[in-house]
């Protein structure tokens, strides 16, 4: 499979050490919560249930903290997916 390659090398910004640990805390307080939320999801507790959807939203939180740490990295399909599961349980 052919890759295109910048004709022009771009700068790359590296995290500095205070953020790259942040950047892993984020990442493993997100891998918690899917684990709770697979749990909540397996015992039959649906979108009405409070604890699930303040998951759902700590969640984002997360996504979104993650996504300031990363600028310009478009955000992942499935937290766009969970952000529009969300946006219709609110208007409901």
């Amino acid at each position: 499979m052919p890759t295109a390659l910048p004709s022009r090398p771009t700068a790359e910004r590296r995290m500095s050490w205070p953020e790259t640990v942040r950047f892993l805390l984020l990442i493993a307080r997100v891998r918690l919560l899917d684990l709770r939320l697979h749990v909540i999801v397996s015992l039959g507790y649906g979108f009405g249930d409070d604890q699930l959807l303040r998951l759902m939203r700590r969640w984002l939180a997360l996504h979104e903290a993650i996504g300031v740490l990363l600028p310009g990295m478009p955000e992942p399909e499935h937290v766009r997916e969970v952000r529009a599961i969300i946006r219709y349980v609110r208007s409901v």
